[in-house]
């Protein structure tokens, strides 16, 4: 009997391990590809960087990411907005806060993001992240936010 709760015990921990590294260290941040455009804010705050990130070689694809430097937080990099690569993509500043991206093709994944307070993931892996969702607002293609 002593032997089933070790057994049972020890599963239960593994498990328990397995459940925490699944779900709080995640971050979500990509730094890889190939810089295609810049765009920095009115006041020069903040510059939000549009990549392109190729993988699975011949079959495979293109993702896109769009990264937020923050000059006044000496130049800290976030990542803001994660998806496949479709017809149309676009980046601009509403104002100092607020990011309009604009993304067209295999279904609109278009949205203005708060920086520092919103993210959106294509996938929405990031948005089943407890410390993820604990920073910040995730939207992802389940996940979706009205436009203003």
């Amino acid at each position: 009997m002593k032997k089933w709760f070790i057994i049972l015990g020890s599963l239960l921990l593994g498990w328990s391990a397995y459940f925490i590294y699944l779900n709080l260290p995640y971050e979500f941040k990509y730094e890889e590809g190939e810089l295609r455009e810049e765009v920095t804010s009115p006041s020069g705050r903040y510059t939000a960087q549009y990549y392109d990130q190729t993988y699975g070689g011949a079959a495979g694809g293109v993702h896109l990411f769009v990264n937020v430097v923050s000059h006044s937080e000496d130049e800290a990099v976030r990542t803001v907005y994660f998806s496949d690569a479709n017809a149309y993509f676009h980046i601009k500043w509403l104002n100092d806060e607020q990011l309009a991206i604009r993304h067209l093709g295999g279904g609109d994944q278009s949205i203005v993001l708060t920086v520092g307070q919103e993210i959106y993931d294509g996938t929405g892996k990031a948005c089943r992240r407890y410390a993820i969702t604990k920073q910040y607002t995730c939207y992802s293609k389940k996940y979706s936010k009205e436009e203003p």
